[in-house]
């Protein structure tokens, strides 16, 4: 990482200042910084160019609300990171309300090179949405600049046989057409629209109401070259006659504008996922017994899920989920989730902990808040008896019910040092046998009733099926 932040850190212990900033450097940062605790000393340092604030919640003359609301104040959006030794659940949710990119305690410093990386990643999103908004805006304030100085292309023309009478300076830049080339001719004489269904619909509203809004079309210069047209019309009497008169917008630009943000939106979508899915290969990589894990539970609990009619907008949430149900893992040590044999009562308190570690993680990021049910609550227990909370029954999340399921059938197939996969009907028999114990008894019919049906055939599990006649009571 090469990145050269210039880092401001309010907090009135040097000694914490430099406990933060050992924990920033040893993230791979490069830095300059200035630590101020004061509210004086801050406002003066916010004068200054700044890449991040790393603020304690409460100094003595002042804390992290009142700095934020500072910034804010002051117009400035720079990531606001509250590092604390002790805080209220309720006094960070309301920092994260009032613009902190993120919060955590000075015991889990380790945390802070992921919540650098993320403020910062999270303000060079914002910073080229405001560029994108920023070029749409001038371009469309261009335009209407041009409006006035140039009006767009306006045209009056004979209601009965179509034929211009009268064009302005605009039509003709527009078109590329001298105002006594078009005059006593009509727009399919010289070919102007692009698309003659196109013209057809025009001239049929006319007829039909008198008036046509804002009618998208393709048009044709002089040249032969394409534009695109917003074209409002209504009849009017002119001259003791039935004329129309038209207004045409080249919104050309605007159009191309637009598609660029779509396609934007697309780039930025697909990053997300490709980064999720990196984050669930990091996992199967690091625990080499679970390898394929993640990718196998992922297409069942889709197909599984699709077979149930969850709606295709929730199936989004939920494979987001199923691919990063164990990132709580990456909080447990090697040593516990390495170990090549059991692990004793402290180890499994430890391990037990990694939904808990997953929430943490992921809830400050918005857009993946909707897919925490899997990461969260995948070792609840239809009957109680789960972990982190306890949940019972119905109270845990649909999307959690459905995976437990298929987490449990891919753990008992697959092989591990310890022990030997179990054959399918082994795995159908247990699963059935803890309906209503750890698992949805309807979902566990539903589940068995689909297997049967062949919903799951051709999913890498299948590869992963040892025979041998195993059972084992375990849940993963």
């Amino acid at each position: 990482m090469e990145e050269s932040l210039r880092v401001l850190v309010l907090e009135d212990r040097p000694a914490d200042a430099e406990l933060v900033l050992y924990e920033l450097k040893r993230s791979g940062y490069k830095f300059s910084h200035r630590r101020v605790d004061t509210q004086v000393d801050y406002a003066q340092a916010l004068s200054e160019p700044i890449d991040i604030i790393l603020a304690d919640y409460s100094l003595p003359q002042f804390n992290a609300m009142q700095a934020l609301h500072l910034l804010q104040e002051r117009g400035l959006d720079i990531p606001f990171i509250v590092v604390t030794g002790t805080i209220s659940e309720e006094a960070a949710v309301e920092t994260m309300k009032q613009g902190a990119a993120d919060y955590l305690l000075k015991d889990r410093l380790s945390r802070l090179g992921q919540a650098v990386q993320r403020a910062l990643h999270e303000k060079r999103l914002r910073d080229e949405k405001r560029s994108s908004e920023d070029n749409l805006r001038i371009s469309e304030e261009k335009f209407s600049k041009a409006f006035r100085i140039s009006p767009d292309a306006i045209a009056i023309v004979r209601y009965a046989n179509s034929e211009y009478i009268e064009v302005n300076e605009g039509f003709t830049q527009l078109t590329g057409y001298a105002a006594d080339e078009v005059v006593g001719k009509t727009g399919l004489s010289l070919n102007l629209w692009a698309n003659l269904e196109e013209s057809n619909r025009y001239r049929e509203q006319i007829r039909e109401r008198g008036e046509i809004n804002n009618l998208e079309a393709v048009f044709k210069k002089k040249d032969g070259s394409l534009w695109i047209g917003l074209i409002s019309a209504r009849t009017i009497e002119f001259r003791n006659d039935l004329h129309i008169i038209s207004v045409t917008r080249d919104i050309t630009q605007r159009k191309r504008a637009e598609l660029e943000l779509q396609r934007a939106h697309h780039d930025l979508t697909e990053a997300y996922e490709a980064t999720i899915e990196g984050w669930s290969r990091v996992l199967d990589l690091r625990d080499k017994e679970t390898e394929g894990h993640t990718q196998r539970v992922t297409e069942m609990t889709i197909r599984l899920a699709r077979a149930l009619n969850v709606p295709e907008d929730e199936i989004v949430h939920i494979r987001r989920g199923a691919l990063l149900h164990d990132i709580g893992k990456m909080a447990i040590s090697d040593g516990i989730l390495q170990k090549p044999g059991s692990l004793d009562e402290e180890e499994w308190k430890q391990m037990r902990r990694h939904p808990e570690y997953a929430y943490e993680m992921l809830h400050p990021i918005a857009y993946l808040r909707p897919a925490l049910d899997i990461p969260y609550c995948h070792h609840e227990h239809w009957d109680g008896s789960g972990y982190p909370r306890g949940l019972k029954g119905e109270e845990i999340p649909l999307a959690a019910r459905i995976f437990a399921i298929v987490d449990v059938w891919d753990a008992l197939l697959s092989n591990r040092p310890y022990r030997k996969g179990s054959t399918t009907q082994a795995v159908l028999d247990y699963i059935q046998k803890h309906a209503g114990v750890f698992f949805d008894p309807l979902l566990v019919d539903s589940f068995t009733e689909l297997y049967r049906q062949g919903v799951f055939d051709n999913t890498q599990i299948s590869r992963m099926t040892r025979e041998t006649g195993s059972t084992y009571n375990i849940i993963e």
